[in-house]
């Protein structure tokens, strides 16, 4: 029997972007917060040279806050919020490179690195219009140089230019080893995520240098 080719559309777009950004950080340390606010927003207007595809408005704002519950800092609560949307196109419309994904390390930890958001029928993930995640965490020193950090993560891509949770949230919840040095904790998550998916892994690992956010 003959089998079809595969066939790949390229799709090109040529847009003009001016980026603005803000940028806020009144914490005390860039590697191990203990108090303060860091807040990160990227506005960024689109222009499409081609008539037949749209112009479009990308937001990114990330913000995180710490509090220390005791003088030396050995106790502290850890907060994350992350909040995406691309206005003035439909998804379809939207450069993959520009849409929004969740998953991974850096922001719900469980799951693989962006394999969060709008599928296809065959699962493959296409990426959102918008994006909405948020982690918390107690971050609770042993001794000086060892600690452990108990957390939760939640978050998705949405295909609306809002979330509007017609796509599921991801959950996940884990626990960290920090060693404390004098550059920085050194990281190591274990993550376990809650609603898992066909193929998802029942646990994940993450290593790094510095605090998760």
């Amino acid at each position: 029997a003959a089998e079809k080719a595969a066939t790949i559309k390229i799709v090109d777009y040529r847009m003009i972007g001016a980026p603005f950004n803000l940028k806020y950080d009144s914490t005390d340390n860039p590697l191990n917060a203990t108090k303060g606010v860091k807040l990160l927003a990227s506005l960024t207007p689109w222009y499409s040279l081609d008539a037949a595809k749209k112009s479009f408005f990308e937001t990114r704002i990330a913000g995180s806050t710490y509090l220390a519950l005791d003088a030396d800092a050995n106790y502290v609560l850890a907060g994350r919020l992350a909040f995406g949307s691309i206005l003035g196109a439909a998804l379809r419309d939207i450069p993959a490179n520009h849409r929004f994904y969740s998953g991974g390390g850096a922001s719900v930890r469980g799951y693989r690195y962006q394999s969060l958001g709008p599928t296809l029928t065959n699962g493959n993930v296409i990426g959102g219009s918008s994006l909405l995640e948020a982690s918390l965490e107690a971050r609770i020193k042993v001794t000086n140089n060892i600690g452990i950090v108990p957390f939760v993560d939640a978050g998705s891509a949405f295909a609306s230019s809002y979330p509007d949770f017609k796509d599921k949230v991801h959950y996940a919840a884990g626990l960290g080893l920090r060693y404390y040095t004098a550059i920085g904790p050194i990281r190591l998550d274990v993550a376990f995520p809650l609603n898992r998916r066909k193929g998802d892994k029942p646990v994940a690992m993450y290593f790094g240098i510095g605090q998760a956010f």
